[in-house]
C-alpha cells in the first residue's frame, strides 16, 4: 500500500497559476483536478477555459475530471467533442477521472476499451457512487488497468461515513465526498484503515475549497494549504 497523495478538485481561473506551481513544488504529492465538460461555459466555477490551462506551468500534476456529456460520451467510446474543445491541452493531464451516471448499461464497452487504448499514457479513474463497480470490473475482466474513487458524499455527516475497503484488483483506490480542511484529520484514520488492502490510495478534497474575495467566488488556495498542514500533522502523529 502506497500513498499517492491528495487531489484538490475544482481548480479554475480564479486560482493563481504561479501559486499552484509554488504549492506543487513544496508538496510533490499534490494533484490539481480540473473539470472538463463540453457543455460548460469558460469561466464557470470549477471549469477553466483552454486558454488559461495552456498558460499553466509544466509539471503541475493535473487530472482531468470529466462530467456530464463529456463523461457520457467517453463511456461510449466517443471523444470527438472533448478533443474539439480540449485537444490542445489533453497531453497535460496525467490522470482522467470519469463520473458514470449509471451502470454498465450506459457503457459501450468495446468503444470505451478502444478509447482507453488510444490514451496509454493516461491513468483512468472511475468515480464510484453507491458502491457500483460494474464498469471498472468489466474493464479489469479484460485485463485493462483502472482505478476507483469512492465518493461517499451522500452521507452528509462526516462522522457517519463508512469508507469502503480498497480492492487490490484495481490499480489504485481514492476516497472523496465532503472532505475538506475542517474534517480531514479526523477522517484519515478510518480512510487509512480502509485503504490497507489497496495497492495505492489517495484522497480527493472537494469541500470548503471556495471562498468569497471582493464579492467574487474563488478557488481557495489558502484552504488547500490548510488541508496540506492537516495531512502533515496527521502523518507526524501517526504511529505504525
Amino acid at each position: 500500500m502506497s500513498f499517492l497523495g491528495v487531489t484538490f478538485s475544482g481548480v479554475d481561473e480564479t486560482a493563481d497559476g504561479e501559486r499552484l506551481k509554488e504549492i506543487r513544488s513544496h508538496y510533490f504529492t499534490v494533484e490539481w483536478g480540473l473539470g472538463l465538460a463540453v457543455e460548460r461555459q469558460d469561466r464557470e466555477a470549477g471549469f477553466p477555459g483552454v486558454d488559461w490551462i495552456c498558460k499553466l506551468a509544466p509539471g503541475l500534476n493535473l487530472s482531468a475530471q470529466l462530467s456530464g456529456k463529456s463523461a457520457g460520451a467517453f463511456l461510449k467510446g466517443d471523444d470527438t467533442d472533448l478533443m474539439t474543445k480540449y485537444g490542445k491541452v489533453w497531453p497535460l493531464f496525467r490522470r482522467i477521472q470519469i463520473s458514470p451516471t449509471g451502470g454498465i448499461d450506459r457503457v459501450d464497452l468495446p468503444g470505451l476499451t478502444r478509447l482507453i487504448a488510444k490514451n496509454p499514457d493516461k491513468q483512468i479513474i472511475f468515480r464510484i457512487r453507491d458502491r457500483n463497480l460494474e464498469v471498472a470490473d468489466a474493464l479489469v475482466a479484460q485485463g485493462i488497468s483502472c482505478s476507483t474513487l469512492f465518493d461517499e458524499s451522500e452521507v452528509q455527516e462526516a462522522a457517519q461515513k463508512k469508507w469502503p475497503k480498497g480492492l487490490k484488483r484495481f490499480a489504485g483506490c481514492g476516497y472523496a465526498g465532503g472532505l475538506g480542511p475542517d474534517n480531514i484529520y479526523k477522517q484519515l484514520t478510518s480512510i487509512l484503515n480502509a485503504a490497507q488492502s489497496a495497492e495505492r490510495w489517495w484522497v480527493e478534497i472537494d469541500s470548503c475549497l471556495r471562498t468569497q474575495e471582493h464579492d467574487q467566488d474563488v478557488f481557495s488556495l489558502a484552504s488547500c494549504k490548510r488541508t496540506i498542514r492537516e495531512f502533515d500533522s496527521f502523518f507526524l502523529d501517526y504511529t505504525i
